[in-house]
C-alpha cells in the first residue's frame, strides 16, 4: 500500500515536471527548505529529550 502511494506520487511529480518544467526548481527549493526545517526540529527534539533525561 505504502509503495503504491510513493509510486503514484513519484509518477505525478514526473508527469507534472514533463508538462511544466518551469516549476521544478521551485519544488526542489520547497522540498529542500522543508527537509532542512524537519532536520532542525528533529535536532531540537533530541536536545530537549537529552536535557530532560539528563538528571
Amino acid at each position: 500500500m505504502k509503495d503504491q502511494v510513493v509510486e503514484r506520487a513519484t509518477t505525478a511529480i514526473a508527469t507534472g515536471a514533463l508538462a511544466n518544467p518551469l516549476w521544478l526548481p521551485h519544488l526542489e527549493k520547497v522540498l529542500s527548505l522543508g527537509l532542512s526545517s524537519l532536520g532542525i526540529v528533529w535536532l531540537l527534539v533530541q536536545i530537549a529529550h537529552k536535557l530532560k533525561h539528563w538528571k
